[in-house]
């Protein structure tokens, strides 16, 4: 699928953009000077043509900041497999020196360029605009303005029309949403979910630092491994609320609980040299409450003294945190120096495994038989059954429809002992009075 890529200095529009051609809130937008520091892609879907977009971090001088030095990289290398870019430009405002240093950049890469004038919603302010841009040297400009939809099909339609001069065939491929494995990557701020997403896609999209809080943008990549289609979202750390004290982490916080609630399994990425906190808890609760898959991935496992000898003490330390989601399996990995992938992806085969498995019938009435013996006083359990998938879910039918908690989780511990372990899966419950 082609990739389209839309490049201007900061604050141009970009994102509000992105976010109006992809048809959905994805890139953070806000009236803040490189509010976009991570490259976020999705479809573009227009009638049966469809192409890849890609929203990259705005490209400007003057800024001594690793973060933005990274992510100025990043999108320069990201021009080399762009098929077509979208040189945004204010169209409110006119020009500035920034304007011209990307206007050298697009040129030295030799890349097909359609400059976009955004923010055209005055057309009198656009024609005084107007002859300074044709000074960048990219002929006419196409006015739009995203914030108020104006010219934005007609702007797909002239990128579908260069695409197919190109050679492209942007005909809409069938949709692999049944056959694709959703995984959030969570976990506090600089736990190295960005170093474990790299390492997994083996391809230098999320910013990589030491510095808390660097990917603030959802971060998707489909990737194929061993035949299975994967959709791994890199997320913002969850922080503490008390913590979040801007409109851009508040987003962010907001997009990583969205990315748990569009998954199939999620990574609980924990450093190890820190160990676990009430946040991660949170996290964790979040996920077993969302039924999603969960497994724990206790990262930058290099740093631990003698870590040969203590893995069983952090698995127990583990259980002991996390013992809601005991169930959970636990890897341990060096996103830094690339050691644990085999273990983690076939953790998230087990999970994803797990979500999707059913059970007889009568082996559950077995196991539930064998169990209730002895229930607590007054309540009576008649037979059970696996009514649905994403998560496990059981039916049971009873006398009683307010069932102890406490009774519940030994139905459950009953059921992963005696009928399926269930790996990384949480097991739901529901009871109904026998008609």
């Amino acid at each position: 699928m082609p990739t389209v890529l839309i490049v201007g200095r900061s604050n141009v529009g970009k994102s509000t953009l992105f976010n109006k051609l992809i048809g959905k809130r994805k890139s953070i937008v806000a009236d803040e000077s490189g509010t976009t520091r991570d490259a976020v892609v999705d479809r573009v879907v227009w009638y049966d043509k469809e192409f890849l977009l890609v929203d990259t971090c705005g490209i400007f001088e003057g800024r001594e900041d690793e973060i933005y030095e990274k992510s100025k990289e990043m999108t320069i290398n990201a021009l080399t497999e762009a098929d077509l870019v979208l040189f945004v430009v204010d169209g409110r405002r006119g020009l500035s020196s920034e304007d011209f240093t990307v206007a050298d950049l697009l040129r030295k890469s030799e890349v097909d360029v359609i400059l976009v004038a955004n923010k055209v919603e005055n057309e009198r302010i656009y024609r005084d605009v107007l002859p300074d841009l044709y000074a960048l040297g990219f002929g006419e400009p196409f006015p739009v303005s995203a914030e108020q939809s104006k010219n934005l099909d007609e702007l797909i339609e002239l990128v579908v029309k260069r695409l197919e001069e190109k050679g492209y065939d942007l005909t809409k491929t069938a949709e692999l949403s049944e056959n694709i494995v959703r995984v959030a990557i969570v976990g506090r701020p600089n736990a190295g979910k960005s170093s474990l997403f790299n390492m997994i896609v083996k391809e230098e999209r999320a910013v990589v630092t030491p510095i808390a809080g660097t990917t603030r943008d959802t971060i998707d990549e489909l990737v194929t491994i061993d035949g299975k289609n994967y959709l791994f979202v890199d997320t913002a750390g969850l922080r503490r609320k008390s913590r979040i004290e801007d409109f851009l982490e508040r987003v962010s916080t907001l997009r990583t609980i969205e990315a748990i609630e569009r998954s199939d399994v999620v990574l609980l990425v924990i450093d190890s040299t820190e160990g676990i906190t009430r946040q991660d808890q949170k996290i964790a609760g979040l996920a077993e409450k969302r039924g999603k898959g969960t497994v724990v991935v206790l990262n930058k496992w290099d740093l631990i003294k003698h870590a040969e000898r203590r893995a069983q003490e952090f698995i127990d330390y583990v259980h002991e945190k996390l013992y809601f989601i005991d169930y959970s399996p636990i890897v341990f990995t060096s996103a830094v120096n690339k050691v644990g992938y085999k273990e983690l992806m076939r953790a998230v085969n087990t999970a994803y495994e797990s979500l999707n498995r059913r059970v007889p019938t009568s082996a559950v009435n077995s196991a539930l038989q064998r169990m209730i013996a002895k229930p607590p006083h007054g309540i009576k359990i008649y037979y059970g059954l696996q009514v649905d998938i994403r998560p496990p879910t059981f039916l049971f039918f009873a006398n009683k429809t307010e069932i102890p908690e406490s009774f519940q989780n030994a139905i459950r511990r009953t059921i992963r002992e005696q009928v399926d372990p269930f790996t990384g899966a949480p097991i739901f419950l529901k009871f109904k009075p026998r008609s």
